[in-house]
Formats: C-alpha cells, sequence, structure tokens
C-alpha cells in the first residue's frame, strides 16, 4: 500500500496471529467471571424462546435471546453457551470489518480496525470485555456491523440487492437491542457524499427510494421476528416498559456520585473507563487521521452514525448504562483502520525523505503499540479472572464447616448475590438464624445502620474476612470444622482480620 506499509508477504501472518489472538480473548477461561447483572434474566428467556414461551423479558426485543437460546441447545443450558454465542457475535464482527475495509483502505487498514475490535478492552464492572457475557448488545452491534457493510457495498456499487440486505441485517439488529434504529439515517444518507458527478435532484432521488424500500424491509423483519411474540402485545410491553424506564432513570454512579438521570456526558465517562485510557486516546486519534485521506466518504459515514448514536444517548434518552458506549464503540475501531491506512499513504506521497512521512510513520507505531499494549493487558485481565466477592462466600462458609443458616446482606443489588447463596439470603436486620453477614460497600446501596451497629458492636460475636470487594463476617458461635480452625478469605488465599 505505501513504502511505510509491512510487506504484503506479512499480511497472512499478522492476519493469522490476529485471528488467534481474537479467538483466545473471545473463548478463554469464559466460564470463570462472576454473572453480569442482567445474563440469568437474558439466558432464561431464551431457553424460554426456543421452547415456545416468549412472555419473559418482553421490555427488550426477541432476536438476541432467541439466539442465545439456541446456543443453549447446541451447546448446554446456561451462562457459557449465551457467552459462547456472544463470542461468536465478536468474531464475525472482526471478520466482517476486515472483510468490508479490506478493498477500501488495504490490507493493513483493515487489519488494525478488525484487530481493535477484536483485541482491545471493551470493559464493564462485570470484566474487561462485554463480549464474555451473554448480553444484548454484542448480538445488536454484529448486525449493525453488517448492515454498514452491506449499506457501503449499495454505496458504491448501487446494487440494490446490497441495500435490501443492509436493511435485513439493520431489522435483526434492531430486534436485539433498539438503539441501532438511529443509525439508520447514516446508511440512507449516503448518497449525498457522492462526488457530483450527478444532479442533486438524482442523488435526492435515490435516498427518498431507499429510504421507503429500507423502512418497509425493517418493518417486514421487525414483525417476522415479533410476531410468535404476539406483535401488538410484546411491542406494546416495551414500549410502555422503556418509556417508565426512562422517565424513572437508572442509578448509576458517575464520577463517584450516585444518580438516577446522569449528565449527558456520562456514556464518554464510561467509554474511558471501560476501555483505558490508552485504547480510548488511541481510536479518537484515528478517528480523526481517517479524515487526511483523499477520500472521505467512508469517514465522513461512520462520524455521521457516531452523531446519530450520541445524540441519542446524550440528548433524548435520559438513561446512561457503563455498557452503552459498545454500541458506537465499533465505529472508531472502523475509524482507526481508515486513519491508519490514512496515515500510511501520506508518508507514501510525500516520499521516504519528507517530513509527512517520517510523522506519518511516528504516529502510526506509536498508535499501534499503543494498542498492543492494551490488548495485551486485555489478553492478561481474561487469563486472571475467576470468581469473585460473593461467589465465594458459600465457598468459604463450607470450608469452615458453617453448612446452614442465613446469610444477611448489605450494600449490593440482588443480583450481585442470588445466583450464588442458594436461597439463603436475608435482607432485614434481626432475623434469627444467621450465621453470617456478607457487606460491600457502595454508593449505589448504602448499608443499612442496622447492618452496621450488628458487626460493629462491642460484644460483637463475628469475625471478619476479606474476600475481594466483599466482606464476610462469620458467626463465632456457629460450626467450625476443627480442620479449618482459621477461616481464610478465599478458595486459595485470604486475610481474616
Amino acid at each position: 500500500m505505501s513504502s511505510a506499509a509491512p510487506p504484503r508477504a506479512l499480511q497472512p501472518v499478522l492476519t493469522t496471529l490476529v485471528g488467534m489472538w481474537a479467538l483466545l480473548q473471545a473463548f478463554g477461561n469464559l466460564a470463570a467471571a462472576n454473572v453480569n447483572a442482567d445474563e440469568p434474566v437474558y439466558v432464561t428467556a431464551g431457553w424460554a424462546y426456543v421452547h415456545g414461551d416468549f412472555s419473559a423479558n418482553v421490555e427488550h426485543p426477541p432476536t438476541a435471546k432467541l439466539l442465545m437460546g439456541v446456543a443453549q441447545v447446541i451447546f448446554g443450558q446456561g451462562v457459557l453457551s449465551a457467552r459462547v454465542a456472544a463470542g461468536l457475535c465478536a468474531i464475525a464482527g472482526g471478520i466482517l470489518l476486515y472483510v468490508w475495509l479490506r478493498p477500501e483502505v488495504g490490507w493493513v487498514g483493515a487489519l488494525c480496525g478488525a484487530g481493535a475490535w477484536l483485541l482491545l478492552p471493551h470493559g464493564v464492572t462485570s470484566g474487561v470485555r462485554i463480549d464474555r457475557f451473554g448480553l444484548l448488545n454484542p448480538f445488536m452491534v454484529v448486525f449493525a456491523i453488517a448492515a454498514f457493510a452491506a449499506g457501503w457495498r449499495w454505496f458504491r456499487r448501487r446494487s440494490w440487492g446490497w441495500l435490501c440486505v443492509s436493511a435485513v441485517c439493520m431489522g435483526l439488529s434492531i430486534t436485539s437491542k433498539v438503539p441501532s434504529a438511529v443509525m439508520i439515517p447514516a446508511i440512507i444518507l449516503s448518497p449525498l457524499l457522492e462526488r457530483p458527478t450527478r444532479p442533486v435532484a438524482g442523488r435526492l432521488r435515490t435516498v427518498l427510494v431507499s429510504a421507503l424500500v429500507y423502512s418497509a424491509i425493517v418493518a417486514v423483519v421487525v414483525v417476522v421476528v415479533y410476531l410468535p411474540a404476539g406483535l401488538a402485545h410484546s411491542l406494546g410491553e416495551m414500549i410502555r416498559f422503556q418509556l417508565a424506564h426512562d422517565e424513572a432513570g437508572h442509578l448509576v454512579v458517575v464520577g463517584g456520585v450516585a444518580t438516577t438521570h446522569p449528565p449527558w456526558w456520562a456514556n464518554l465517562l464510561f467509554s474511558v473507563e471501560g476501555m483505558g485510557l490508552p485504547a480510548a486516546t488511541v481510536l479518537a486519534v484515528g478517528a480523526v487521521a481517517a479524515f487526511f485521506g483523499a477520500d472521505r466518504a467512508l469517514p465522513t459515514l461512520l462520524v455521521g452514525a457516531v452523531l446519530l448514536e450520541w445524540m441519542f444517548q446524550f440528548a433524548v434518552s435520559s438513561v446512561a448504562l457503563p455498557h452503552y458506549y459498545y454500541d458506537w464503540v465499533w465505529l472508531f475501531c472502523v475509524l482507526f483502520g481508515v486513519g491508519t491506512a490514512a496515515l500510511l499513504r501520506i508518508g507514501c506521497r510525500d516520499g521516504p525523505a519528507g517530513g509527512g512521512h517520517t510523522v506519518a510513520r511516528a504516529l502510526v507505531a506509536a498508535s499501534v503499540v499503543v494498542a498492543l499494549g492494551s490488548a495485551a493487558w486485555t489478553t492478561v485481565a481474561i487469563a486472571n479472572e475467576r470468581a469473585r466477592d460473593m461467589a465465594l462466600v458459600l465457598p468459604t462458609l463450607d470450608r469452615l464447616g458453617v453448612g446452614s443458616g442465613g446469610i444477611l446482606v448489605a450494600g449490593m443489588a440482588e443480583w450481585e448475590y442470588q445466583p450464588y447463596l442458594d436461597g439463603r439470603e436475608v435482607t432485614t436486620p434481626g432475623t434469627p438464624g444467621v450465621v453470617a453477614v456478607a457487606t460491600k460497600e457502595s454508593l449505589r446501596f448504602p448499608i443499612d445502620p442496622a447492618v452496621r451497629a450488628l458487626i460493629d458492636a462491642p460484644a460483637s460475636r463475628f469475625r471478619r474476612l476479606e474476600l475481594d470487594d466483599v466482606t464476610l463476617y462469620v458467626d463465632e458461635h456457629a460450626a467450625i470444622s476443627p480442620e479449618t480452625s482459621r477461616p481464610s478469605g478465599s478458595p486459595g488465599s485470604g486475610s481474616p482480620r
């Protein structure tokens, strides 16, 4: 592609290495992390869907959950199968990005864009990559990537078959999770990005016709997907729930403050927190560099889609959650690939001795090094994932010989403890039969003063253990096995205090 680009002979080697690295990140140590807040709901709903019961979780569209159900039929019932399906979405998205970008910007830019999507951190509290959990977003995004890739092919070739493919994929994206719908205008308006070789009126007619065709196909896909669930009922329930959710807000912590209506910039903060500042900076630099190329149609399309998504998330929706940035970060990964290719072409135009060549090559090298460092950190984080916090409570109590009795929990949401306590959880202080107390410091869920009074009393009968971010207090009067006279903080380590 240019004198600054790696030799073409390296293409199969580097592509294979990135692919193998992506598979490791997507599926390595996949069962280790604690369940995400929404995983059990989606996994249970998906299993019910494939068995004909569409009554669960009607507040979200069915496609992603149905695919999780299919994965459970293939791989076995449970969260792990849903995580495998989400990982397959991530891999498929990377392949689509490479195939899309390869003829546009060359193999180096295509590999950088796909590699950024496959290897950089896209994390939330639960883990370093969102698409290692059975959530709706990975399914929504992979169909959105397919819709934009097909839409771009339509833009280049003006083949209406590709527009139809794009509309079908967008319909599947919307019926996985709705927010991708706001990006549709970026595809429909793309004929306006053509070089002025034909009259504006002709391009406007193309936009109008494509809007009608696109909308009709998306509507058909929505109807077909929703028919088994009951079209009017399911859509009505989803709309009612989402309107109520938007009005009530959702409790999150933004900048150390718990709020139900976060500021407009909350999702930007969550993106930096989830990806890390180095990776976020690399993608931002790549987005700017994408406009250094001679053909700015593709980066304009991508930025238009980003702005549409931002307009919805920042100005329309009053709910901001730490994983919402995943809906648009893939666009920045594409821009990173386009920007890398643009910088390499700058070096080629200026020649080896030109100043532009040196600066562009240095910027590409720095960006790739930082991206590889973030990807390596992600891989290490994945390798170190394990059961944490409340997942360690019952194993610890079993090792101590405390095999029955209630466990008083405080300072956390239900999803953090319910999957791990086998129904032994207690939420009311003073409940008889409590043998342990598990607390967690949380701005969202302050600990009941009655719980603090119980564990901090001068004559407290509880022994304190640290289990990652959870503090476990074990009743000293409860049965302690003779071979484990000293409690340990976790199955492998601990520090009783």
